[in-house]
């Protein structure tokens, strides 16, 4: 396991993101969206991936949605410690804004039979949306430049967590930094997209919520801690995901029990739905209705 740090992970020099004469240029952009062959990434738990149809896909961007202590980042861990064991066999990229990095909750989290799951996570805090878009690159290198060692699995899972906290100052509500921080999404959108179709990746990107205002329409809203509430960023950052999840969550009225709900908001192979999940010692689960 290896500490966050403000440098990508493996040491290159950062080169084109255009794609070179050897590797096919896709120019449809619907290539890019996930199809039913595509693998995919299990949440470890049947009932979460029986609303998924099986897994988070594989050369698609999922973006994970909820306010504070709704469970983005568990999930995110959990993801990260499934990858060496999926399909994919895959060492996971967690490029963490949201510092500093849960390191204690991923060991507590990784199983005791399999303590060498945590060699294949690599951490990288990102500090601003320049950093993030450096440290993408460098990525991509190292995607098409994999280490050929016997004990590295390829990095096939990139998590980030959170886009909106790289968004949180340097803008304020003028055209020009409205246009500007436009143009970084459909950057930092672009380059995700890339990564995930031409090496089959999982990314997932964690996004805040704000509170709806009276007035504000278009994009995804839920009622989470009886509040009405919609993702961060706006219209703008939901056109270049392709596939959102919402999470909420309600406290019960005694202060205690806290009841959570994941739900499909929109995806190209999945229809709107909903199920109820918990937040354990030992990771995330869904739940039955007749568990309830």
């Amino acid at each position: 396991m290896r500490p966050p740090a403000a440098k990508p992970l493996v040491a290159t020099t950062t080169t084109s993101s255009s794609y070179n004469q050897h590797e096919p240029r896709p120019e449809n952009p619907l290539l890019l969206l996930a199809s039913s062959r595509a693998a995919k990434l299990s949440l470890g738990c049947p009932i979460l991936d029986r609303l998924l149809s099986g897994g988070l896909p594989a050369a698609s961007v999922t973006e994970i949605a909820g306010e504070s202590a709704s469970g983005k980042t568990q999930i995110c861990l959990q993801l990260a410690l499934l990858a060496p064991l999926s399909p994919l066999s895959s060492s996971s990229l967690f490029l963490c804004s949201d510092l500093p990095f849960p390191l204690r909750r991923l060991r507590l989290l990784a199983p005791k039979s399999h303590p060498d799951l945590l060699d294949h996570v690599f951490v990288a805090a990102v500090h601003s949306p320049s950093d993030l878009l450096s440290l993408l690159s460098r990525a991509q290198h190292h995607l098409s430049h994999p280490t050929h060692s016997p004990h590295r699995l390829p990095t096939r899972v990139i998590l980030l967590d959170s886009i909106a906290s790289l968004f949180r100052a340097d803008f304020d509500a003028s055209p020009a930094d409205l246009k500007r921080r436009s143009g970084l999404f459909f950057k930092i959108s672009a380059k995700l997209k890339e990564l995930a179709y031409r090496h089959q990746c999982v990314v997932v990107v964690t996004n805040q919520v704000v509170d709806v205002v009276e007035g504000n329409t278009g994009n995804t809203m839920a009622w989470s801690s009886g509040r009405q509430v919609s993702p961060a960023l706006g219209l703008s950052w939901a056109n270049c995901v392709n596939t959102r999840l919402f999470l909420t969550r309600e406290v019960g009225s005694d202060g205690g029990s806290t009841r959570r709900h994941m739900k499909v908001a929109f995806a190209p192979h999945l229809p709107e739905r909903t199920c109820e999940f918990v937040i354990r010692r030992d990771g995330v689960f869904g739940v039955e209705p007749a568990q309830r």
